[in-house]
């Protein structure tokens, strides 16, 4: 009687530590499926007027970090930024440094353009980025990745 009773207490342990398995799987499942949804990828169309949709540039919003990365034309880069309603800033950006050719004024360019914006507008999956004057600067459009 004594073993069935030791028996009995393991089995029912043992099912409540699965249990407790089953629940933090899950837990964990949301976690990564929430920190998926704060990130969000733009790639890059319009810049200044031009088109630029076959430059493969690129912005990755960390919402939960207030950091942007991607590819600016030749060279990765991050930069701090800062949201308020329709307002938006960003730090300087740093970047890797590789010799870039032609892609070099594209760079400097989209940084520029980064230093410039003020105004950010989200309609569907595209994002715009606009001066204090409300001239567009950049166009992007959600990657569906």
């Amino acid at each position: 009687m004594k073993s069935l009773i030791i028996i009995l207490f393991f089995v029912a342990f043992s099912n409540t530590n699965s249990c407790t398995n089953k629940n933090n799987t899950a837990v964990k499942s949301q976690e990564k499926e929430n920190q998926v949804t704060k990130k969000t990828t733009f790639s890059v169309t319009r810049l200044n007027g031009k088109d630029v949709s076959d430059k493969k540039l690129h912005i990755t919003f960390d919402q939960e970090k207030g950091s942007a990365y991607g590819h600016s034309g030749c060279n990765g880069f991050s930069s701090q930024y800062t949201i308020k309603k329709e307002a938006i800033s960003f730090e300087f950006p740093i970047a890797t440094k590789m010799y870039c050719g032609e892609n070099s004024k594209l760079e400097k360019e989209f940084f520029k353009t980064l230093g410039e914006a003020k105004i950010r507008i989200l309609k569907g999956d595209s994002l715009i980025l606009k001066d204090s004057n409300n001239k567009e600067l950049f166009l992007g459009v959600r990657s569906k990745e």
